[in-house]
């Protein structure tokens, strides 16, 4: 079995290192035998993947630009005997885990690119990131779209880069079987059965935009009072605490933080709602998961959106920054009913068939065995 290293500066929650661990996971059933390296500390996803007992090196830099870990880095992939890297889309991790492999002879390189801009700035690649880029013998991209922003970006030429979209666990993001059990997990998380409940899941900063939806939640006409659940941490908290006490909105809005029972909190609502400013958002895992879950969602047109979902089909997409279409959207979830269970069950149908973790796992996997030239016939049948 070909030896798979998966790097990584830290494994924080967020959908790249996400996609890592399901990787780190699952990449066994289909002829491949994983480790993770992290360049600093573990990270969140990074103390989970410890429990399962894959090989797992981590500290390999001390401080943030320590020259040492290149070598480091390189004698782990020795010792390893490490057949392909695969690279998180971490600065330091792209660049360190480009030369560091090249060192220590590992026959292939594959950087995951999850990002397409940072907030305020043109691009999230550096120009160090550019410049190691051409080590990688393929790039993954998420859709089509993003695909030829990397190509224009990076000047990566096409024939480097695969696609490969996001996927999630259809198993555990899934809807609630029946009404007693909806009503039993409302009564956990706190939720009276009469509430209508519109959740976000998305990290505290302004490029998610969350201001936009709390002024919606005010303004919705009456007698529309919808609960707002507002799951993930960031910097932007006590800006949006604020927000919420000043609107009045105390005892409508939920700062439920960071969550382990995501898809629990999922499926004890009605709405799904990402509302990003343009450029930060690729393929977001949180909208996957929703729609696994049965949820109807409202997104902003942003990313590579218009290839999960179809407006009017699965949800419904407004333009980004339109507070007023965001309200009226809101509103119209809210009052037909029939409507948006129709959307959600489509929601569900469209993940299950082209956005499951297995057939992710399954993709990452032909593409490893590709690029080293090894077979994965009769594996990846699911435990």
């Amino acid at each position: 079995m070909p030896n798979v290293c998966i790097l990584a500066s830290t494994l924080v929650t967020g959908g790249a290192e996400r996609v890592a661990q399901a990787l780190a996971r699952g990449l066994g059933r289909f002829g491949l035998r994983p480790s993770v390296a992290c360049l600093h500390a573990p990270g969140p996803v990074g103390e989970e993947l410890l429990e399962l007992g894959l090989p797992f090196i981590s500290g390999l830099a001390h401080g943030s630009r320590d020259p040492m870990a290149v070598s480091r880095l390189a004698r782990s992939l020795r010792r390893l005997d490490i057949d392909l890297l695969y690279c998180l889309d971490h600065h330091d991790a792209l660049f360190v885990g480009g030369i560091a492999s090249k060192i220590a002879g590992v026959r292939r390189r594959v950087l995951g690119v999850h990002s397409t801009g940072l907030w305020g700035k043109a691009s999230s690649f550096t120009l160090s990131d550019k410049l190691i880029m051409p080590l990688y013998d393929e790039v993954v991209a998420l859709a089509k779209p993003h695909a030829d922003y990397i190509e224009r970006i990076c000047s990566i030429e096409s024939s480097r880069i695969s696609i490969i979209p996001n996927g999630v666990d259809t198993e555990r993001f899934k809807p609630i079987s029946s009404e007693k059990e909806r009503r039993l997990l409302r009564g956990t998380l706190g939720i009276t059965d009469d509430s209508f409940v519109i959740v976000i899941v998305a990290a505290l900063r302004p490029e998610k935009n969350h201001e936009m939806l709390i002024r919606s939640i005010l303004t919705l006409p009456d007698p529309l009072e919808p609960r707002l659940l507002i799951v993930g941490e960031g910097q932007e908290a006590q800006k949006l605490h604020t927000l919420v006490e000043e609107s009045g909105l105390r005892d409508r809005v939920e700062f439920m933080g960071g969550r382990g029972d995501v898809n629990e909190v999922l499926a004890a609502s009605d709405l799904f709602v990402l509302c990003s400013h343009p450029v930060v958002e690729t393929f977001p895992l949180s909208l996957l998961e929703a729609m696994a879950s049965g949820l109807p969602v409202v997104a902003t047109r942003v990313g590579s959106i218009d290839e999960i979902l179809k407006d009017r089909c699965q949800g419904i997409v407004i333009e980004p920054g339109d507070e007023e279409e965001l309200t009226r959207s809101i509103a119209e979830m809210m009052t037909d009913e029939g409507m948006s269970k129709e959307m959600g069950k489509r929601g569900r149908r469209r993940v299950v068939e082209h956005f499951s973790e297995n057939d992710m796992i399954g993709s990452y996997a032909e593409l490893f065995h590709t690029l080293l030239g090894t077979g994965m016939e009769g594996r990846g049948s699911q435990d």
